[in-house]
């Protein structure tokens, strides 16, 4: 038996803005002449079935087709982690979660979040819960209620507590590790300035002692000249030169000295 708009219309008492509207939902198109039973009772029943059950169009089409995902994939689902989790309902079902928020909800539908890995059931329980959380807007604990989850009695909020503590533990040692790090960086490049600051006085200074080299040989010509002439005129060894060839006159007992020999000899003679 095959269905077309009008008697989908007369079988489940809807306007055809209604009918349109579910075909989309299912994922069917709404310009088709008939459709098929299977389409209709797979596809369009389940719709109308959450739609009865005070899901939105939008929350119906999401859970339609993580139903149709599941029944597709059975046999090659891989397990994920929770960061896989998050991964994988933001790409397929576009719902975006921080890690503080999903293990609050994983805590409210009971599973833990301590898990290293989710098998398919859970990930589906966890995507129901993030829909009701998020689409719907439910908050944890009526999400809890809706998986008979006695959130004030359950162990959720030890689990929650605990990754808080291990994360703001790992991010706190990771910043020590960080100031650590640079502080004996910057140490170790300190011990590293006088030397620098040395090297850069001589290099200036050489650089200024070539550019200043006449400049400087004029100084110390100068400097010579007059240190030359203030010794010139201080110094005894001027004097001392100066008198060294001027013959000292003998004195007068002297020469009558040296002439008795001459007189003594004269009278031996005259003998």
């Amino acid at each position: 038996m095959s269905y077309t708009k009008e008697r989908l219309q007369q079988t489940y008492s809807l306007s055809i803005e209604d009918i349109d509207a579910t075909l989309m939902a299912c994922g069917l198109p709404v310009d088709q002449d008939e459709y098929s039973d299977e389409e209709i009772q797979f596809r369009f029943d389940f719709i109308r079935q959450s739609i009865q059950q005070g899901k939105t169009f939008k929350q119906a089409a999401a859970q339609f087709k993580r139903e149709v995902k599941k029944r597709t994939t059975d046999t090659e689902f891989t397990p994920m982690n929770i960061i896989g989790m998050l991964t994988h309902i933001s790409a397929e079902y576009g719902i975006g979660l921080e890690l503080t928020e999903a293990i609050e909800i994983m805590t409210a539908c009971g599973l833990s979040p301590n898990q290293k890995e989710y098998r398919q059931l859970e990930c589906d329980r966890f995507l129901e819960a993030c829909e009701l959380s998020k689409e719907q807007g439910q908050t944890h604990e009526q999400v809890a209620a809706h998986f008979g989850i006695n959130k004030t009695c359950s162990n959720g909020h030890n689990n929650t507590q605990y990754l808080t503590d291990q994360i703001s533990n790992v991010a706190v040692t990771s910043e020590t590790g960080l100031v650590h790090l640079v502080s004996q960086i910057t140490e170790k490049r300190a011990e590293q300035i006088p030397g620098l600051v040395n090297q850069m006085y001589l290099k200036n200074v050489v650089s200024k002692l070539a550019q200043s080299e006449d400049e400087i040989k004029n100084f110390y010509a100068g400097l010579e000249e007059r240190i030359l002439e203030q010794i010139e005129g201080k110094s005894p060894i001027k004097a001392i030169m100066e008198g060294q060839w001027q013959m000292t006159p003998l004195p007068s007992s002297s020469e009558k000295l040296m002439l008795l020999p001459d007189a003594s000899e004269n009278d031996t003679n005259t003998d």
